[in-house]
């Protein structure tokens, strides 16, 4: 009887744990991830296949005439196509919006433009304004006037003149006052598979605050001392000059960029770039962020969190960059505490208490102060780099696994070196304890030049004596 292969079982594990997750958290992107990861099923089943051969060749068993059946063929041949055809499709849809037919929306039409009137209504000098746009882009700016005052665009894309002059018969923007609330309010959907699109122009008072809920299209808020929620399934936020705190939550962003906001930032959700400077209040930033995440010049904590890296700081007052691989603070007020599976940091002027902990990746510490906190860093491979200023009182214990240690800071640092782990010991006076650890890679402490410490404390490089003039010699 011919012996069964796992590979079968296992791709049916595979589709009930997809399908279980799409049950359970509905928020995971898994479309995404299957159409860029789909080869990797068919290097696991190659995989699994080789091992079974190997299997069967070390017990002495039979071996097949193919390593892949017929049917297992055919199978593969089925999910290469099918998994090529969504990819091509959501390139495609991508690459040229509008001209695919998505969830009713048509494959090849033509943009109608319409007029629409302005629209102005009184509002509070401190009061609401509700905007829900379905698709379009929205830029609100704060006047000093009592009145909010809507301008609009508005953009069909249908199969015809007709079908587009339905659509945008249906799809007007009302705005309505009710309290201190003023609602702008473009949410119907468009018949015959028609796209409608408004494009919205606002200045409201200054003192307002922004409620904004869309579906698809950029939000720029700029000039408002109240706070702003934005909450939408795919949008660009640009924020300046807010006076209250920002709530961001998106399920889709190219970026994010928030300038000199007085209130707290909060965001959540999923997207490419974040860009943040001058804020006054706190960073919270949860979720899932493939891009870069720059931070200048926050005033208080800062806390970064997704599934494979989380950061909390006091405050950044310089300069913090994030990318899937690189993680660079530089001035940052502890405590500050890291953990994340592989990324390369770089740390630079630490004030407070410090612990890093990372599965994989290359570790670089420069403290230009004299006066810094607790040290503890830990790393499962990579190589641990810590500079100092030659003045420095600290007790060190660093360790390696398997490397190389090395003390170019004071002699009176001890080092231990076998064929494969390594450590330094000692202490060069009073100060702060400093515990660095690699798996494997080399464990480094040295001094910092004055050239590094006045460049790190953002002071003028001080220039050389002056070369003492001849003695005169008698002759």
């Amino acid at each position: 009887m011919r012996r069964g292969s796992l590979v079968g079982p296992l791709l049916l594990i595979l589709i009930g744990v997809v399908f279980l997750l799409r049950n359970i958290r509905p928020d995971l992107p898994l479309l995404e991830l299957f159409v860029n990861w789909w080869p990797a099923v068919l290097i696991a089943w190659g995989a699994l296949r080789i091992v079974e051969l190997v299997v069967s060749y070390s017990r002495q068993r039979p071996l097949p005439r193919s390593g892949v059946t017929g049917g297992e063929w055919a199978l593969i041949i089925l999910i290469t196509i099918a998994s090529m055809s969504v990819w091509s499709a959501k390139r495609w849809s991508q690459e040229l919006p509008g001209k695919i037919r998505i969830g009713g929306v048509e494959v090849f039409g033509e943009a109608f433009d319409y007029p629409v009137s302005d629209q102005t209504v009184a509002a509070a000098p401190q009061g609401r304004v509700v905007i829900e746009n379905v698709r379009g882009n929205t830029r609100v700016t704060g006047a000093g006037s009592a009145e909010v005052k809507v301008s609009a665009r508005k953009s069909v894309r249908a199969l015809d003149r007709e079908a587009a002059d339905r659509a945008a018969a249906s799809a007007d923007v009302a705005v309505k006052r009710e309290d201190g609330t003023v609602s702008i309010v473009h949410g119907r959907d468009a018949p015959d598979g028609a796209r409608v699109s408004i494009d919205l122009e606002i200045s409201v008072p200054r003192g307002s605050s922004i409620d904004f809920r869309g579906k698809y299209g950029d939000l720029e808020v700029k000039d408002i001392d109240g706070e702003v929620v934005c909450d939408s399934d795919n949008a660009g936020v640009r924020l300046e000059s807010i006076g209250g705190r920002a709530r961001i939550g998106l399920r889709r962003s190219d970026i994010i960029r928030a300038l000199k906001v007085k209130g707290d930032i909060e965001i959540k959700g999923r997207g490419r770039d974040i860009e943040i400077e001058d804020a006054a209040g706190g960073v919270s930033i949860e979720g899932s962020w493939s891009g870069e995440t720059i931070l200048r010049r926050v005033a208080r904590a800062v806390r970064f969190e997704s599934s494979r890296t989380e950061i909390r700081a006091g405050a950044v007052p310089g300069e913090m960059r994030l990318s899937l691989s690189q993680l660079s603070l530089t001035r940052v007020l502890g405590p500050l505490f890291i953990r994340a599976e592989t990324k390369d940091v770089q740390l630079a002027d630490v004030t407070g208490a410090l612990t890093l902990d990372i599965d994989r990746g290359d570790v670089e510490i420069r403290q230009p102060r004299t006066e810094f906190g607790r040290i503890e860093v830990k790393t499962g491979s990579g190589d641990v780099e810590l500079a100092l200023p030659p003045a420095a009182r600290f007790s060190l214990n660093a360790s390696t696994g398997r490397g190389e240690a090395v003390n170019d800071f004071d002699p009176r640092l001890n080092v231990k070196q076998d064929e494969r782990k390594a450590s330094i010991t000692g202490s060069t006076g009073a100060g702060p304890e400093i515990r660095l650890e690699t798996s494997r890679g080399r464990a480094i402490i040295r001094k910092l030049t004055p050239a590094e410490i006045s460049s790190l404390l953002g002071r003028p490089p001080q220039a050389p004596p002056p070369p003492e003039p001849p003695r005169a010699v008698n002759q």
